[in-house]
């Protein structure tokens, strides 16, 4: 597969109702697809697939409903949907607050979006087309600059790692 450049920031999406909308002002550090169990019925769909951002780049603006829920590793992860229509936009693992995994499909143009990295691969759909140059992995690093190191590779014009994000899960 080849790759298309990723446009340049910023990003702009939001949930299907419209209430809320938000604005990434840098590239991500990732791309990922998640294939656990819990990411399964998050998204309705075979996986997840989530744009890793720092926080301090991010900007929310609607009534949001947040919630906690612990994960196939046994974390916490901090949901955020609308308050509204439901749509999850994000969420944040509990011991990195700097960290958000925005859901690519609420972005306003996600087509540049092919994930960099999968996690949790051996849930994956039988079938599953992994792309030839993503990094695949059986269940969760330890450290997420594994994935943020493929991402790099992936996609040098990005530079060195801006963020102050934690990288451990």
């Amino acid at each position: 597969m080849l790759r298309a450049p990723i446009p340049s920031p910023p990003y702009a999406g939001g949930c299907l109702c419209g209430r809320v909308r938000y604005l990434l002002r840098a590239r991500p550090l990732a791309i990922n697809a998640c294939h656990c169990a819990d990411c399964k019925k998050v998204s309705g769909t075979t996986h997840a697939v989530h744009l890793h951002a720092d926080r301090a780049t991010f900007e929310l603006a609607g009534e949001t409903h947040t919630y906690v829920r612990r994960g196939d590793s046994g974390r916490e992860l901090e949901m955020v949907r609308c308050a509204a229509c439901g749509v999850r936009l994000l969420q944040t693992p509990c011991a990195s607050p700097s960290l958000l995994l925005i859901a690519a499909g609420t972005l306003d143009e996600p087509s540049w979006v092919v994930p960099t990295s999968h996690i949790w691969a051996e849930r994956a759909a039988p079938d599953f087309p992994f792309e030839k140059d993503a990094l695949v992995l059986r269940g969760q690093p330890a450290d997420r600059r594994q994935l943020w190191n493929h991402f790099q590779l992936l996609y040098p014009e990005q530079g060195p790692d801006p963020s102050g994000a934690q990288a451990h899960w």
